[in-house]
C-alpha cells in the first residue's frame, strides 16, 4: 500500500545519508505509537540508493531480551573481526569497539528496528556509537515505539538531544486527507474511518484490506476477518509465529511440518512476510490478535514443540530457549538454558537480563535447602545486581549465598561471601555492617589462611580504614594482603594493594604519591574494572577534597568517560557527583547542580548520593536563603557513613545554612565536637572548611587537627590574604565571600558581584545587611535583572520565553503569545537549556530563579 503523508520524514533520513555517504555520521531515532508506521518508513527509506550499505536488524519482544540480538541478525553482513568479536570478546566494549571500526570502514545504514525491545547491551551499543558517531561514515537509524518504558528510547532521546548532528523523528498519525487519499475509491467513509482508527496507519489499512461496508471494531477483529475459512495448517502456522519471540527461520520450518502451500495463503492475505530472518507476522499487532484466540491449554504444547525444533537444527540462542522452556513449564531445561543465557548476558554487558536470567534459574531450581550451585548462582546475582546498582537486592542475594555456604560448611566461600557483602553495604551506607563482614573474613587471631579470598579481606579492610583516614591500619591491614597476594601470585590482589596503598600516600599528601597513583592506573587492563576504576573514583575524589582542583577536572573528565565507555554504573554515579562538587567549588553552579540532577534523577548508590545531595542543597540555599532538604539528606548518609571526608563537610554545609537562615540547628550543636575529634590524615581542607562556618556562625572553637592555608589565614585573622588564596587555587564562592568580610571597597564590591553572578542571592544579600548594620556607608547594590541574565548568557527573547515557562505555557501558548512559529519557539527552549546547562523546562525554571532572572 501507498506510503502517505510521510515525504518531510523521509527526506530528513535522505539528507543524514548524504552526510553520512560524505564522511560524517549521525544517528535518527524514529519513534511512533505502535501501528504508526516506523517499519514501512524505514523499509521506504532502506530501499532506496543512498550509496551505503545496507544493514538491518532488529529486536525481538521477549519478556528478557536477546543480549545484542540486532548484532547476531546482521551478523553475516559484517566483518570477520566483528563476527569473531560477537562469540569470543570477554567484554561488550571489545564487541562495541569492533563494530564502531566495522562502520567506519565502509560507508553504512544501520537500521535497529524494534528497540523498544532492546537489552542493555544493545542500548549501550547505540550509546557508545553515538559518541563516536561523526567520525564515521555510517548513518545509524533507530526505530521504537513512543510511550514505552524502554531506557534506549528515554536515554537515545536525550543523547541525541544534546548531540550535534543527530535527530529525532516522531511519525505522526495520518490525517482525515491521508485516509481519504488511502481509501480512494473504496465503498468506506474516510471521516468516520479517521475518527475510529486515530489516524494510525496500520488501523488504516487493516480497516481498508477488511473491505466490508461495516468497519470491524478493533484492529483484532480487522485482522482476525482475513483469517476466517482458512484450514487447520494454517492456523498451526500462526499459532507457532504467535509463540515464537521473532521470526522464524527456514530451518526450522521442516522440522516444525510448515507446509509451503499454508505460508503462500498466509502470505496472501498480508498477514506474514519474509525477512532476512525467516518468517513473521508483518506487523506485531497481528501476531499479538492471534495470541489472544490460541485455544487454552495449547500454548504450552506449541513451545513444546518449538524447543524441540530448535534442538533438532542446534546452535540455538540460550534466551530464546530459555523463553520457550518456561512457557513449556519445562524446569529443568529452564534451569539450564537461563544460566547459559544470564553468562552469556554479563559478557555482551547486559547485566540487567543477566540478573533476570540468574533469578529464573534460582526460580527453576529443584526445591529444598540450600547447595553450592545455588550459592553459585546468588553469588552471580549479587554481583550483576551490583553493576546495575540495585544493592539492595545484591545484599539479599549476597546474604543468601552466605547461609548456602555456611550450611555447605564451605569456609573459603563464606570467606568470599563476606567480602562481597562488605562491599555492598558500604555502597549502601551501612558502613557498621560492612565492618562486621569485613571482620568475619578476616578470621580470628587463630586464622592463619593465606587464601586469596583472606588476602582480599585484608584489602577490603584496608580500603575501609582509608575512607576513615586511619591510614597507619590501612598500611597494617596492606601488609598482610601483600604478603598473601605474593605467595598466592595473585595479579589481581597485588593490583589492589598498590593501588589503594597509592591512595593512602595521597591522603597523607607524600610528595609523588599522585603521579605514582596515575601511573599505575595507566598500566591497568585494556578493560577497566572496579578495582582500577575505584582508583580512579578515589583519587579523584581527593583531588576535589585537598582543592587539586584543575588536576580534579583533567581526571575526572577522562575517568568518567571510561566508565561510559566500560558500563561501570557504581564507579559512574560516584565520579559525577565528585564532579559536580568540583564545579560548585570552581563556581560553574549550572553545571554542578547538573552532574547532581543526573546522580539523585536515578537509582545511584546511597554512596554517590553524598555531594550531589549536598551540592544542590547548598546551591538551593544559597541562592533562595531557604533551609535545603537536600542538606538533611546528604548530613544522614554522611552520618551512616562516619567517615572524616563525609562527615565534616555534611557538618559544614549544615552550619553555613544555620548562619544563612538564622534558624537554630541542633545539629550544629555538636560542630566543636568534630573540630576535637577529626584531625586524621587527609582532613585538613575538610576540618579547616567547618571550622571557617563554625566561627561565621559564632563558634570560638579552635580545630584540634592542621588546617590548610587558606583557612589558618582567614582563622589568624588575614581575612584578605585567605581570599586571595581561595582565588588562586579557583575556589570561586570562598574568594567571593571572604572578600567581602575583608572590608576594603574594591574587595566588597568584587566579592558581591561575583556571587551575584554565581546567583547566591541569598548570601550576597546577607552580606550587604552585615555589612550596613556594620556602619558601611556605600554598599553595592544587586545587579539588574537583565545584567542577570546576559551574566546566564541568555539573550532578552530568551529571558522573556524564560520567563513565561515559569507560569506553566506550552510550546503552542508560547508561540501565540509571543507571535512566533513554533519551531522558533522550539529553538528558544533548546537555547535556554543549553545555556542553563539543564535537561527539562522544569530545571531551566528553577535555574532561572536560583540566577534571579525569573521571579523566585
Amino acid at each position: 500500500m501507498e506510503l502517505i503523508e510521510r515525504d518531510d520524514d523521509l527526506s530528513v533520513l535522505v539528507a543524514h545519508a548524504a552526510r553520512a555517504r560524505a564522511g560524517e555520521g549521525s544517528m535518527v531515532l524514529v519513534t511512533g505509537e505502535a501501528g504508526a508506521g516506523k517499519s514501512s518508513l524505514l523499509e521506504e527509506f532502506a530501499s532506496g540508493d543512498h550509496g551505503l550499505r545496507v544493514v538491518w536488524g532488529a529486536c525481538d519482544p521477549l519478556g528478557t531480551p536477546r543480549p545484542l540480538g540486532p548484532l547476531f541478525d546482521v551478523a553475516a553482513a559484517l566483518g570477520e573481526p566483528t563476527r569473531a568479536a560477537l562469540t569470543s570478546a570477554e567484554h561488550a566494549y571489545q564487541i562495541f569497539d569492533a563494530v564502531a571500526a566495522d562502520l567506519a570502514r565502509e560507508a553504512t545504514l544501520l537500521i535497529i528496528d524494534d528497540a523498544h525491545w532492546a537489552d542493555q547491551g544493545t542500548t549501550d551499543l547505540l550509546r557508545h556509537l553515538l559518541r563516536r558517531i561523526r567520525r564515521i561514515s555510517a548513518l545509524v537509524v533507530v526505530g521504537a515505539r513512543s510511550g514505552e518504558s524502554a531506557d534506549v528510547v528515554r536515554l537515545l532521546s536525550g543523547d541525541i538531544a544534546r548531540t550535534a548532528g543527530s535527530a529525532s523523528i516522531a511519525v505522526r498519525p495520518l490525517s482525515a486527507r491521508g485516509v481519504a487519499q488511502l481509501v480512494g475509491e473504496l465503498p468506506l467513509d474516510p471521516q468516520v474511518l479517521h475518527r475510529v482508527t486515530a489516524g494510525n496507519a496500520f488501523f488504516v489499512t487493516q480497516m481498508i484490506e477488511h473491505q466490508g461496508q461495516t468497519l470491524p471494531a478493533t484492529v483484532r477483529d480487522a485482522v482476525l476477518a482475513r483469517t476466517v475459512g482458512l484450514p487447520a495448517a494454517c492456523w498451526e502456522v500462526m499459532n507457532l509465529l504467535a509463540c515464537a519471540p521473532g521470526p522464524l527461520s527456514d530451518a526450522v520450518l521442516g522440522p516444525l511440518g510448515v507446509s509451503t502451500e499454508a505460508l503462500r495463503r498466509l502470505d496472501e492475505l498480508h498477514l506474514i512476510h519474509r525477512t532476512g530472518r525467516g518468517i513473521a507476522f508483518r506487523h506485531d499487532l497481528c501476531r499479538l490478535a492471534v495470541l489472544e484466540v490460541i485455544p487454552p491449554g495449547a500454548e504450552p504444547q506449541l513451545h513444546r514443540r518449538l524447543l524441540a525444533a530448535y534442538d533438532g537444527v542446534g546452535g540455538t540462542d540460550p534466551v530464546i530457549v530459555a523463553h520457550h522452556a518456561a512457557a513449556a513449564g519445562d524446569r529443568e531445561r529452564l534451569r539450564i538454558a537461563t544460566i547459559d543465557a544470564a553468562r552469556y548476558c554479563a559478557r555482551s554487558g547486559a547485566h540487567r537480563q543477566s540478573a533476570e536470567f540468574y533469578r529464573m534459574a534460582l526460580d527453576a531450581g529443584a526445591v529444598g535447602g540450600p547447595d553450592s550451585d545455588d550459592a553459585e548462582l546468588l553469588e552471580a546475582l549479587a554481583a550483576e545486581c551490583y553493576l546495575i546498582d540495585r544493592l539492595d537486592e545484591a545484599v539479599d542475594a549476597g546474604e543468601r549465598a552466605l547461609a548456602a555456604r555456611r550450611a555447605a560448611r564451605d569456609e573459603e566461600g563464606m570467606r568470599s561471601a563476606h567480602n562481597a557483602l562488605a562491599v555492598y553495604h558500604w555502597y549502601n551506607a551501612d558502613r557498621t555492617t560492612a565492618d562486621d563482614h569485613v571482620r568475619a573474613a578476616v578470621g580470628d587471631g587463630d586464622d592463619t589462611s593465606d587464601s586469596v579470598h583472606r588476602g582480599h579481606a585484608f584489602a577490603m579492610s584496608a580500603f575501609l580504614a582509608m575512607q576513615s583516614s586511619q591510614v597507619d591500619d590501612a598500611r597494617e591491614a596492606l601488609r598482610h594482603a601483600d604478603a598473601i597476594a605474593r605467595a598466592c601470585g595473585s595479579v589481581e590482589l597485588a593490583a589492589r594493594v598498590s593501588i589503594i596503598s597509592g591512595v593512602c600516600d595521597v591522603l597523607t599528601e607524600r610528595s609523588s604519591a599522585r603521579d605514582a597513583v596515575l601511573d599505575l592506573l595507566a598500566h591497568g587492563p585494556e578493560h577497566l574494572d572496579e578495582i582500577y576504576s575505584s582508583g580512579y573514583s578515589n583519587l579523584g575524589a581527593l583531588d576535589v577534597e585537598q582543592r587539586r582542583l584543575p588536576e580534579a577536572a583533567e581526571l575526572l573528565g577522562r575517568a568518567i568517560e571510561m566508565t561510559l565507555e566500560r558500563d561501570l554504573p557504581v564507579c559512574r554515579v560516584w565520579q559525577v557527583g565528585s564532579r559536580g562538587r568540583l564545579a560548585l567549588i570552581t563556581g560553574d553552579w549550572p553545571a554542578a547542580v547538573a552532574d547532581s540532577s543526573t546522580v539523585l534523577d536515578g537509582p545511584g548508590a546511597p554512596l554517590a548520593r553524598i555531594w550531589p545531595s549536598l551540592v544542590r542543597g547548598l546551591v538551593s540555599v544559597r541562592s533562595t536563603g531557604l533551609p535545603a532538604p537536600e542538606l538533611d539528606t546528604a548530613w544522614e548518609l554522611a552520618a551512616r557513613y562516619g567517615e572524616p571526608l563525609r562527615v565534616l563537610p555534611a557538618a559544614s554545609a549544615l552550619t553555613e545554612q544555620q548562619w544563612l537562615t538564622g534558624i537554630p540547628d541542633p545539629r550544629v550543636g555538636a560542630v566543636a565536637e568534630l573540630l576535637d575529634r577529626y584531625g586524621a590524615a587527609g582532613t585538613q581542607w575538610a576540618l579547616g572548611d567547618l571550622a571557617l562556618w563554625a566561627r561565621r556562625a559564632g563558634g570560638t572553637g579552635e580545630p584540634a587537627g592542621v588546617v590548610a592555608g587558606p583557612y589558618r589565614s582567614w582563622l589568624d585573622g588575614d581575612i584578605a590574604g585567605a581570599a586571595l588564596e581561595f582565588g588562586r587555587i579557583g575556589a570561586v564562592y570562598d574568594a567571593a565571600v571572604a572578600s567581602v568580610e575583608s572590608g576594603g571597597d574594591r574587595a566588597v564590591a568584587a566579592g558581591l558581584t561575583s556571587l551575584d553572578g554565581l546567583g547566591a542571592f541569598a548570601v550576597a544579600d546577607k552580606l550587604r545587611r552585615d555589612l550596613r548594620a556594620g556602619g558601611a556607608t556605600v554598599v553595592p547594590a544587586r545587579r539588574r535583572r537583565s545584567t542577570l541574565a546576559n551574566a546566564a548568557g541568555l539573550t532578552s527573547r530568551q529571558q522573556e520565553v524564560l520567563g513565561l515557562l515559569a507560569e506553566g505555557l506550552t510550546n503552542d501558548e508560547l508561540a501565540s503569545r509571543l507571535f512566533l512559529s513554533a519551531k522558533t519557539v522550539d529553538h528558544h527552549v533548546s537555547a535556554i537549556l543549553t545555556r542553563l546547562g539543564v535537561v527539562n523546562r522544569r530545571d531551566a525554571v528553577r535555574r532561572g530563579r536560583e540566577l534571579g532572572v525569573i521571579d523566585p
